[in-house]
């Protein structure tokens, strides 16, 4: 089976209309929805770009691979999903956003990445008007943004025709691929990793006009009890980010939501382009296909945009759509176990019937698919190097280091609510313990020691840590220091 694996950045989880959106079009995607399975708990590990992708594809948690921001390189080579399927025989393509470590990029046998992306505006006289600023002295993928912008929430129309833009010629770059001879010499892995809809908010000019911002609703009273309970921010633009910021004319927040909205829309149309494609090649029936995010945003609601603050339903929560086409019986079902983007990498293998790595720290939700009892998580985790985050089906628990007596403790549930902070209830106090130490100790089992030695004590056996300890400079027990000797 060949495997076509989407990625947007930034897709809130319930920006689908087979999610129940009562606004958003995307016709394409709630096919594949309907043609397969989708996961209604599936939860990223960050809600960060980079570190989010490399859990994904090595299927780690980011305590352990330490890839906690975008730049940087992965502390030791870890297995991956291109590197695994290529050891099988298969060809790894990838095209569009990458924000992976280059320990794991390197793994593919084909990049278009956001640099091939340039360079092609660039040969084709293009390249001027994607670095325009849409307005205030903004320049699309800097830093350069002005006060008066950080309210604006980076939301405009692009200039940019719409079969330029990033989310066009990253589906194109995979049509070519597939309408390629080389898509039918072996099986393939496709990463079709879209830019969108991270802000900024800059659709098409032809999808602007495509909702209509007096359908988007503002949660005054919401926003309210958000910011009262809320213990920190991240410290980029989206601080500023909410309808508070522009009282003034919440237009312009209502006027931005409806961006989002349509450049979801657009990457829809993008994955219908693909997968017309690859009916027209012959290959539909011999492809799983997958979709999802590497974590989500506020899309409007609590009258917030961006994903500024970790721990969030909205911000960690993804949308995740299975399709196989050997499946009989998936159609348009839903799973509501709860499941995390490190457990990609193994149930994939599991499909493929390959091996999984011992590195692996995720696990297979196909048992799921055929029903069998207790096979989702008890537990979800997600975190930044600042925030650690644990979550069951009732509670939710938020560790920050920089309010280390004050973190968050949220009833969630059929009726979630992350307003109300039960962190100092005493009648919650069990529960609180409960998830404090199913977070210690989860945090101490990721942990990647300097020195490790099966010869000092018993260790967990897992094969994890059989692997671990079979590692260089890992396997002895380490010289003592002599900075003191003369």
């Amino acid at each position: 089976m060949n495997v076509l694996f989407f990625m947007s950045d930034q897709h809130h989880a319930g920006c689908l209309g087979s999610a129940g959106h009562p606004l958003v079009q995307t016709p394409c995607l709630d096919a594949l929805a309907q043609q397969g399975v989708s996961f209604n708990r599936m939860y990223a590990c960050s809600p960060i770009c980079g570190p989010s992708r490399t859990s994904f594809f090595t299927g780690t948690y980011v305590n352990t691979h330490r890839h906690y921001q975008n730049d940087g390189d992965l502390f030791r080579k870890l297995p991956s999903i291109p590197s695994e399927l290529k050891q099988a025989g298969y060809t790894a393509i990838q095209a569009g956003k990458d924000h992976l470590p280059p320990a794991t990029s390197e793994d593919f046998d084909t990049m278009w990445s956001w640099k091939t992306w340039e360079r092609y505006l660039d040969a084709n006289g293009f390249g001027e008007v994607a670095r325009t600023p849409g307005f205030d002295g903004f320049i699309p993928h800097t830093n350069r943004m002005t006060p008066t912008l950080l309210k604006q929430f980076t939301s405009y129309v692009s200039e940019l025709p719409e079969e330029e833009h990033s989310e066009a010629w990253t589906a194109s770059r995979v049509i070519d691929f597939l309408q390629s001879p080389e898509a039918k010499r072996q099986p393939f892995f496709i990463w079709c990793s879209f830019e969108r809809p991270h802000g900024p908010y800059c659709p098409p000019a032809n999808y602007d006009a495509l909702y209509n911002p007096d359908d988007i609703p503002i949660d005054w009273e919401g926003l309210e009890r958000l910011q009262a309970c809320q213990l920190m921010n991240r410290p980029m633009i989206e601080e500023f980010w909410n309808v508070g910021s522009v009282r003034h004319d919440h237009a312009i927040f209502q006027k931005a939501v409806c961006r989002y909205l349509a450049l979801v829309t657009f990457i829809d149309r993008q994955v219908g382009r693909v997968m017309d494609a690859l009916a027209a090649q012959g290959l539909d029936d011999e492809t799983i296909v997958v979709y999802t995010a590497d974590h989500g945003d506020w899309a409007g609601n609590y009258g917030m945009l961006g994903k500024q603050i970790p721990g969030y339903e909205d911000i960690i929560r993804i949308p995740f759509i299975y399709r196989d086409p050997t499946r009989t019986g998936d159609d348009g079902r839903v799973v509501e176990g709860m499941y995390q983007n490190v457990d990609l990498f193994p149930s994939l293998l599991d499909r493929l019937d390959l091996p999984i790595p011992p590195t692996v720290q995720g696990q297979s939700f196909l048992p799921a698919l055929d029903g069998y009892p207790g096979s989702s998580r008890r537990y979800i985790f997600s975190e930044t190097s600042m925030e650690k985050t644990i979550a069951s089906r009732d509670w939710k628990l938020t560790y920050y280091v920089r309010h280390p007596e004050r973190g968050q403790l949220f009833r969630m549930g059929a009726h979630p609510d992350e307003t109300t902070n039960r962190w100092d209830d005493p009648a919650c106090a069990p529960v609180k313990l409960e998830l404090t130490q199913q977070l210690l100790a989860w945090m101490i089992r990721c942990e990647q020691p300097d020195a490790m030695c099966t010869l000092w004590e018993e260790y967990l056996d897992t094969p994890w840590y059989r692997w671990l300890a079979n590692q260089p400079k890992q396997v002895a027990i380490p010289e003592p220091s002599l900075r003191n000797e003369v």
